[in-house]
């Protein structure tokens, strides 16, 4: 059972708050969690944060959060001065030297200094900086001299790709502190897709709370964007993606891929879907419009449709599957599997011709015969997977088979 709350830098929201306060809460919490996974792992970890920023630190490191000030004489004299933002986007800000910032000033959300360097930490977890409040953080840091501080801006993401990349190499101690922060990270959604793990795919047994439904949801989102974006060079035709609603209680999620607007549900596509047993990736055929099409290829090119299944050439467990798709209300459909038939026994040179002649005859006589061929992965499969690369290897598999199932896609389409 996965509990938010088990993990140390995780939160109790507490009474009802407005947005603007949750925010500012989520905020504060997150900084600090930076901070105490730097300051209580060992100098090891602390000092290669410091060199994946550009900075030389040459003794110990200190650590402040919600000061105004470290004092003039501590940031003056530093060699090496650098205003770190952290926020969820790439930022749009640029700053200009010559600004004058409005009056008043802006409390940092934290410091990090040394003997020779200082950092300046303002973070967000919602959208973008404020330009007025950068330069009145960098005026801090400039006072009255002309060395110009380095304005460095990181995305949360970039923050949880460094530690993770850490895990493989640190002590028991630093890997703890390390993957309670990069969880805690995952599950504020402060992260891009970084492949899937099993709290996904338990999620649709226990269908445990909101937090749980929302964290599943914003990694679904975040994986159909990097896999249609690779998609995208493949063939043009999938400029989009649709992620299904994901109710508490359903028990999969799906992604269709293919023109934008829903309009891909009219043709042939490409899917994925993640259940509790694991993950299929498929070309799909439901509509109406799309199985129609389906029966006019068959009955005026089967030869043709015949070759391309023949010529599939994907690793791993591989079905040809039929459902019967009947209304049972206005936007309401029931599924009923009808058959699923190996692949390998379509390109069977004896029993290949049977096979074919069985799916042709189901497609014609069903009224709305929903056509798919699937690639299957198991959980843990999907798991060792993500495990390689944070979910980039896992990216490269699944984009692999879709290429391969793309000419099949136009074929129908066309």
């Amino acid at each position: 059972m996965t509990d938010f709350h088990h993990n140390i830098f995780y939160y109790y929201r507490g009474i009802k708050q407005d947005d603007l306060m949750f925010e500012r809460q989520i905020e504060n919490n997150t900084t600090k969690a930076l901070i105490n996974t730097l300051e209580y792992c060992s100098s090891e970890v602390s000092n290669k944060f410091l060199d994946w920023l550009g900075i030389h630190n040459e003794g110990e490191i200190k650590y402040l959060l919600q000061t105004k000030s470290i004092g003039e004489a501590k940031i003056y004299g530093k060699a090496q001065k650098v205003l770190l933002g952290l926020c969820p986007i790439e930022t749009q800000i640029e700053l200009d030297i010559q600004n004058t910032p409005s009056k008043g000033y802006s409390v940092p959300d934290a410091w990090i200094y040394g003997d020779n360097f200082v950092i300046l930490i303002e973070s967000k977890v919602v959208g973008d900086f404020n330009s007025d409040q950068l330069e009145k953080h960098k005026n801090i840091l400039r006072g009255n001299l002309p060395l110009e501080p380095l304005f460095i801006a990181k995305k949360w993401s970039d923050i949880h790709f460094f530690f993770n990349e850490l895990l493989p190499n640190v002590n028991r101690r630093n890997y703890w502190l390390i993957k309670q922060f990069t969880q805690y990270l995952e599950w504020i959604n402060m992260t891009e897709f970084t492949g899937f793990n099993a709290e996904i795919f338990n999620y649709f047994i226990t269908h445990e709370d909101e937090d749980l439904r929302k964290w599943v949801k914003v990694n679904m989102q975040s994986f159909g964007e990097k896999l249609q974006n690779r998609l995208f060079k493949v063939d043009p035709f999938y400029n989009g993606f649709d992620l299904g609603k994901l109710e508490k209680n359903h028990e999969s999620s799906w992604i269709g891929f293919g023109p934008k607007n829903k309009e891909y549900r009219k043709k042939a596509h490409l899917t994925v879907g993640v259940s509790s047993t694991g993950l299929e990736v498929f070309i799909n055929v439901e509509l109406k419009s799309a199985t129609d099409r389906l029966k006019v290829k068959i009955k005026n090119h089967k030869e043709k449709f015949r070759d391309h299944l023949r010529k599939i050439n994907i690793i791993g467990p591989l079905f040809v599957q039929i459902e019967d798709r009947k209304q049972k209300q206005a936007m309401l459909y029931d599924y009923n599997l009808i058959t699923r038939i190996d692949v390998d026994s379509i390109k069977h040179t004896e029993i290949g011709i049977s096979s074919f002649e069985y799916l042709e005859t189901l497609v014609e006589k069903l009224y709305i015969p929903c056509f798919s061929i699937r690639r299957l992965f198991n959980r843990e499969e999907i798991c060792e997977i993500s495990n390689k690369d944070q979910g980039d290897s896992l990216l490269s598999e699944l984009s692999r088979i879709c290429e391969a199932f793309n000419p099949i896609v136009r074929f129908l389409n066309e």
